[in-house]
């Protein structure tokens, strides 16, 4: 009786069958299958690869189509219908847009001139961003986005207005980024379609002992003042390092006894010692010591 029903049913609403369907009909261009309409006997049913030709707030009005042929459907959508983008995320039933193509399962009903179905899951095929997180290595840098490999892949990963960057503990602009820097972290919204991340934080490592406290020794360039605290100009195997002395600085002469510092003369050798400033040197490349202990080589 009920096999009965449904096909009464179906004859009711054969003006709903046309041929007047688009011709851009193509699931596959976002990976969905063939079109299938499966209605069973207890009036559950199937639609597979239905595109979405109009969105009428939570009413919505597909079509699938098997060469010229072409089949129209109203889903109408409540407060439990189940959405979810291609990969699995969750997404809501606002997301779903004209020309998104959805496999539906839900209840079949009719109307006078249609087919409908009351959904109660959906996923669509056309959402392909899902949330991503992703390390590696940076191996193309650009002014927009740069290319991270990772141990699976390749992506594309480019910043929004709010994105976040640091390099260690320091935030940094996209411009200190560099090709080769290795990425502990990005995390962000992943399109799959595109293989492109777009980040809302980047977390790159960087490495402590170039900044932890050591030895120094060069050639004075310029002393700023000769009473602490002051400002030294010393070159360092070509770079030129700005070391700041505090009044606790220790100023001694080649054999470690007190020195003044006004018989300091550009072109003495100096040693110096103590750490060199971390978060100067990340965001503009400064080399900048703060300097424990000054030895004048030359006295």
């Amino acid at each position: 009786m009920k096999r009965g029903l449904i096909t009464g049913l179906f004859l009711l609403a054969m003006p709903a069958l046309t041929f007047a369907a688009p011709s851009d009909y193509n699931p596959q261009t976002v990976g969905a299958g063939k079109p299938e309409v499966h209605i069973k006997p207890d009036g559950t049913m199937t639609v597979r690869s239905a595109k979405v030709d109009q969105v009428l707030n939570t009413t919505f009005f597909l079509t699938t189509k098997w060469g010229t042929m072409a089949l129209r459907w109203t889903m109408k959508t409540d407060s439990d219908t189940k959405v979810a983008k291609r990969y699995g995320g969750r997404a809501r039933v606002s997301d779903i847009k004209m020309g998104d193509y959805l496999d539906v399962d839900g209840d079949f009903f009719v109307g006078s001139d249609f087919f409908g179905l009351t959904a109660k899951s959906i996923k669509d095929w056309s959402l392909q961003e899902e949330a991503g997180t992703f390390s590696g290595r940076i191996i193309e840098y650009n002014a927009n986005n740069f290319v991270l490999q990772t141990p699976a892949q390749s992506i594309t990963v480019q910043t929004a207005s709010s994105t976040r960057i640091k390099k260690g503990a320091v935030a940094v602009p996209w411009s200190r980024l560099k090709k080769g820097d290795t990425v502990v972290l990005a995390d962000g919204v992943y399109d799959y379609a595109k293989n492109t991340l777009t980040a809302s934080q980047i977390i790159v490592f960087q490495p402590l002992a170039p900044f932890a406290a050591r030895n120094y020794e060069g050639v004075l360039q310029r002393i700023d003042a000769p009473r602490l605290p002051t400002v030294l100009t010393i070159t360092v195997s070509g770079a030129e390092y700005t070391v700041r002395l505090s009044e606790k600085t220790a100023v001694l002469k080649k054999n470690r006894a007190p020195a003044e510092l006004s018989r300091f003369v550009a072109g003495d050798i100096v040693r110096f010692y103590g750490p060199l400033r971390q978060e100067e040197n990340i965001l503009r490349g400064e080399l900048i010591v703060d300097a424990e202990v000054v030895r004048n080589l030359n006295l």
